[in-house]
């Protein structure tokens, strides 16, 4: 899947399978991210808060399938 930025924001983590923060830009999507599912759940408390949290994560990991090289372990660095 071709990326967005020049620069990838996530890349393989170094334990286990998936993506890490590996800029700022990462770290910063990361950070909303976890804001704004803790707002949606603590906030809201109810079923449209756990719909957008959900909601929330999925954009996520779009944006971190976009924005990063391919998802991995150690081996894939």
């Amino acid at each position: 899947m071709p990326r967005l930025t020049e620069k990838p924001w996530f890349g393989p983590k170094r334990v286990g399978w998936g993506w890490a923060p590996v800029s700022w830009q990462g770290w910063l999507a990361t950070e909303l991210m976890v804001v704004l599912v803790a707002v949606a759940l603590f906030v809201l408390r109810t079923v449209a808060g756990y719909v957008f949290a959900a909601a929330i994560v999925a954009a996520f990991l779009v944006v971190a399938a976009l924005t990063g090289t391919a998802p991995g372990g150690p081996r894939r660095r």
